[in-house]
């Protein structure tokens, strides 16, 4: 079934290919060019003195204007039919925009003339089209912006809970004071990378509670030692005696001092640990920690005969477990200032590295290669820092220079590390 003379106005937002548009357009029969646009605006103009029946509209205009354009049209003259016309690599956001936006389809900018053709009589009769293939692909690549959403209405759960901690507004403050002082070194904003506060507080609180979790025990040592040697002195006798009788060297009581017992017992018990986390980093992670800090608080709080028997340990005096965590805090935020403020991002072509900074505040730089989605430049090394929805955020480490690329242009193919020229 044929279309008598269809009038169509077609988009296109790259001026140096409107003669392979047009060329191509021509080649099909019963349709009629009645101007081609480049812009948002040059469109909405030739839209009102052209007329037409059908709109193609190229989805690469900058920034989200092929959508508005879409909207504008579809709401003030429903009776044009619209098609969406899409890169190769299709960006499944604008696409879905565009079909929400009043688009009844879209095809590529390589589709074959007989199904051009085909797509521009479906649509003018008010029939959808969605090449099979493509939909499917795009369906797929969508999947993952879903799964963001659904973390996204999480992290809203999370906030809201954070905000019954107290000191949450406190420690929210110095997550947004080190990102920004930690990016900006390099002219990065936080607003640029799309990042989340709330999984920013939560990667800091983890680490610190991990940490904890790893000196926590140092506290206990010396009720540990205490009962090995009360151990030894009922059991066995003799070798309590023979410990007694070396004292009385100076070598013994250097070798059977107290002190000397404590701190090896404390290397033994920190390296047993940090071992634990090299194998069993997640468990070790989400159970140390917690579990170290709850019995901390429950002694401060007189309450640790209320923990279950495993969990019980020798009661501690309170001012040693307030002591041992100031000192904790203090050396936590001396190193991330030292890496922050001193040494700021340590970025090579395999990524971020730093002591603590990465890992606590969930500091990522992802070794990417830029592809061209026109095919005009070479593909590009750099780490990928973050973005929204506008924009990728990349660092070329080769030339240790930041890029701002917008996100409809280019995608972003992830590798294990950046190749310099």
């Amino acid at each position: 079934m044929n279309i008598n003379q269809v009038r169509v106005l077609a988009v296109d937002a790259d001026p140096s290919g409107e003669g392979h548009l047009r060329s191509k357009l021509e080649k099909i029969q019963d349709i009629e060019i009645v101007g081609i646009a480049h812009s948002q605006r040059m469109a909405l103009n030739l839209v009102e003195s052209t007329q037409p029946e059908f709109l193609l509209v190229d989805l690469m205009l900058p920034g989200y204007r092929s959508v508005d354009l879409i909207s504008q049209v579809s709401g003030s003259y429903p009776d044009i039919s619209i098609l969406a016309l899409s890169p190769g690599d299709v960006p499944h956001d604008r696409v879905m925009m565009a079909i929400r936006s009043g688009a009844l389809g879209f095809i590529t900018r390589d589709t074959e003339q007989g199904e051009a053709a085909e797509a521009i009589q479906q649509v003018r009769l008010g029939e959808y089209w969605l090449p099979l293939e493509d939909t499917y692909t795009m369906l797929g690549e969508a999947a993952g912006d879903l799964t963001i959403t659904a973390r996204e209405r999480w992290s809203r759960v999370g906030q809201v809970a954070l905000g019954l901690i107290p000191l949450t507004g406190l420690i929210a403050g110095i997550t947004a004071l080190l990102w920004r002082e930690y990016w900006g070194q390099i002219g990065v904003r936080v607003v640029d990378l799309g990042v989340d506060p709330t999984t920013r507080m939560i990667d800091l609180l983890s680490l610190f509670l991990f940490i904890v979790g790893i000196l926590g025990p140092i506290l206990f040592v010396r009720s540990w030692v205490e009962s090995i040697g009360k151990w030894i002195e009922k059991d066995y006798p003799s070798t309590a005696a023979w410990v007694y009788k070396a004292q009385q060297y100076h070598l013994g009581r250097l070798v059977f001092n107290q002190l000397v017992a404590r701190g090896l017992m404390a290397l033994l018990v920190v390296t047993v640990l940090v071992l634990l986390t090299n194998i069993i980093p997640l468990i070790m992670r989400m159970f140390l920690g917690p579990v170290v800090s709850l019995i901390l608080l429950a002694n401060l709080l007189d309450l640790d005969q209320e923990l279950p028997n495993a969990l019980q340990l020798p009661h501690l005096d309170s001012r040693r477990v307030i002591v041992f965590l100031g000192v904790v805090v203090f050396i936590f935020l001396f190193v991330i200032g030292t890496e922050v403020w001193l040494l700021g991002p340590d970025l090579r072509t395999d990524g971020l590295h730093g002591l603590l900074i990465p890992e606590a505040l969930g500091f990522s730089a992802k070794p990417v290669n830029l592809i061209d989605l026109d095919g005009k430049l070479e593909p590009l090394g750099a780490l990928y820092l973050g973005g929204n929805a506008d924009l990728y955020v990349l660092y070329d480490v080769c030339t240790e220079s930041l890029r701002f690329v917008p996100v409809g242009s280019s995608r972003l193919e992830f590798v294990d590390q950046v190749i310099c020229p």
